[in-house]
């Protein structure tokens, strides 16, 4: 079942926004907010290098792409989205257009999630405190 059939997307990882984010911007608040602002432009940026690449078939590229996204939602605690991600790197390593492309509404279906998702719970966990 893919995230596009309304699977469940797993809840953020709070440690690692903790430590990744929160600890590393020294619990200020606003620079946490920047930060979490930054990585989901970010995101939404290599999400769009992830489409043009693969209409382009520029697999090396796509996989850098997806590599890249993988590794920073791993940090904002997107397991999810991180876990497809990885699977698309892994399928453009091997120049698995077909399943790429099967991967990449999933992924825009979990960011989107995230981009609502991520600001709520990092205000939450600041105000939590440590």
């Amino acid at each position: 079942m893919s995230q596009t059939d309304n699977t469940p997307h797993a809840p953020l990882n709070r440690e690692s926004i903790r430590t990744f984010v929160i600890d590393a911007c020294g619990g200020e608040p606003e620079l946490v907010l920047e930060m979490v602002e930054f990585f989901l432009q970010s995101a939404t940026k290599l999400t769009a290098e992830i489409e043009t690449h693969l209409a382009a078939n520029n697999m090396p590229e796509a996989r850098r792409a997806a590599h890249s996204l993988k590794s920073g939602s791993r940090m904002f605690g997107d397991d999810t989205l991180a876990d497809l991600c990885w699977r698309a790197e892994k399928s453009a390593e091997e120049n698995d257009r077909g399943i790429v492309s099967e991967l990449l509404p999933q992924i825009q279906v979990a960011l989107a999630w995230l981009c609502n998702e991520l600001p709520v719970t990092s205000r939450k966990m600041l105000e939590e405190g440590p």
